[in-house]
């Protein structure tokens, strides 16, 4: 029987290592956390700001009320069956994704995987800071928005510098409850106070439906699963409860907030920032410090997993050097951060390019990872283990899996019009579940193939050995 650490032996190890280098990678089964650590914590990783953002440019689509939680409901769904396998990827290895994709994909599909880990996470935290500023602007006037969302996104490392249980804190003893208490009152009073006709009002013309239940699984996507469920209890459907609550407040509660902050401001696409004002004159009794204080412990929340994200990558580029320790991959995370959060605005459709980005390119990679833990071995009997090798004897590079990504990743960019110089969209349906299911389908099949080759350990990215470092 394991008892849960304390919150000073949380923080202690966070400070040290977090189990994100091959020398110390597997989370010890006394380090789980319980349900209630994850029900506080997805909340704020599957709730915030980003999805009052996402119910408001569905008003802003022509969805009505039941529309905007239908295509969120949709897209929570799709998630929900893609990160239960996710997640017990994490909490059966005890693996962070990074470490996961050097055993899996060999040195050469490890850095790619971790290149676009920091990549996605940091747009999202420059989207998310941008939006932060717009809303300090909205609500005070301030202006000077790239210049305060970059020193937002300098600070915003902070609770990571204490790794998993800084962040896990944080989500359950502040984040959670003041962000129910919040949008339930929003959502109650826009009930009972907006007309019956102006709910079911809504076209629908801009947006079709199954493109914005698409852009709700970009919206909630991490791709990184592992890196948070590998502190959960090795069980394929205990992340149900923390998930479904999580999207029952976030893709359904958030997303009806800010459809109703649209239609109760009548803001357009752009005026983010005067409708979260209306709201907050709405739904916090007027008191917009009191709204910028909300707006800022949210933003930090959702961040804390971006962040998470982009230092545990890192970890697995640079942890294992001599010397080096987790907190300066924290500094240098905060500068890519803050790079990517000055350059956001230069973006034309900047929310609508990340989530689309988000939605294909992280979680084909991460069911090629849980195709060759769970799949692969019966099928072939091609087993590699868990043992993380070092970067030294790391197999040079998994080619199917490799190659499964890039089709499934050049599919989902044709599909969601995300290649460079496409002018419209094909009518493909769900394209980021189509995405994930050709990553899964090609790697299962190339993987069976080569399997059968003289050379198949070589192809299939083995380590030479299993040593850590």
């Amino acid at each position: 029987m394991t008892t849960s650490p304390s919150t000073g032996e949380e923080l202690a190890i966070g400070l040290s290592h977090d189990y994100s280098t091959s020398d110390a990678g597997v989370v010890p089964l006394s380090q789980r956390r319980s349900l209630y650590h994850f029900t506080a914590l997805w909340i704020t990783l599957a709730a915030g700001l980003t999805y009052l953002f996402l119910g408001f440019q569905y008003h802003d689509a022509g969805y009505s009320l039941g529309r905007a939680i239908a295509a969120g409901a949709v897209g929570a769904v799709a998630y929900l069956i893609y990160a239960l396998p996710a997640a017990y990827l994490g909490s059966s290895t005890g693996l962070t994704h990074s470490l996961l994709s050097r055993l899996i994909f060999g040195k050469l599909g490890s850095v790619l995987v971790s290149i676009i880990l920091i990549g996605v996470a940091a747009g999202w935290t420059a989207f998310a800071f941008n939006l932060l500023a717009t809303i300090y602007d909205g609500l005070f006037g301030w202006g000077n928005i790239v210049l305060i969302s970059v020193i937002l996104a300098v600070i915003g490392v902070t609770n990571n510098v204490f790794g998993f249980g800084g962040i896990a804190a944080f989500a359950r003893y502040l984040v959670a409850p003041l962000m129910i208490l919040w949008i339930g009152y929003l959502v109650i009073k826009g009930l009972v106070t907006i007309p019956a006709d102006t709910l079911n009002a809504g076209t629908g013309e801009n947006l079709p439906f199954l493109a914005g239940a698409g852009l709700a699984i970009g919206s909630v996507m991490w791709g990184n699963e592992p890196d948070t469920w590998r502190y959960g209890k090795p069980k394929f459907f205990w992340p149900a409860l923390p998930l479904v609550i999580a999207f029952a407040i976030g893709l359904v509660l958030f997303v009806a907030g800010g459809w109703m902050m649209g239609a109760l401001s009548g803001a357009g696409q752009y005026d983010i920032g005067p409708a979260f004002k209306y709201s907050v004159e709405y739904s916090l009794f007027g008191i917009l410090a009191l709204g910028a204080i909300v707006a800022t412990v949210l933003q930090i929340a959702i961040n804390d997993g971006n962040y998470y994200e982009m230092i545990n990558a890192g970890q697995n580029l640079v942890g294992h050097a001599r010397g080096w320790k987790r907190f300066y991959t924290c500094l240098v995370m905060a500068g890519v951060a803050a790079l990517f959060t000055w350059w956001f605005p230069h973006l034309e459709n900047g929310f609508f390019e990340v989530a689309g980005w988000t939605s294909i390119a992280l979680p084909s990679a991460t069911v090629v990872m849980c195709v060759d833990r769970f799949a692969l071995p019966r099928l072939s009997g091609v087993d590699r283990g868990v043992a993380v090798p070092s970067w030294r004897a790391a197999g040079f590079a998994n080619w199917p899996a490799i190659i499964a990504v890039l089709v499934a990743v050049l599919f989902g960019a044709w599909g969601l019009n995300l290649l460079p110089g496409q002018q419209t969209a094909p009518d493909l349906g769900l394209v980021p579940v189509e995405s994930w299911l050709i990553a899964g389908l090609v790697y299962l099949g190339l993987g069976a193939l080569a399997a059968k080759l003289p050379s198949a350990k070589a192809v299939l990215g083995f380590a030479t050995s299993s040593a850590g470092g």
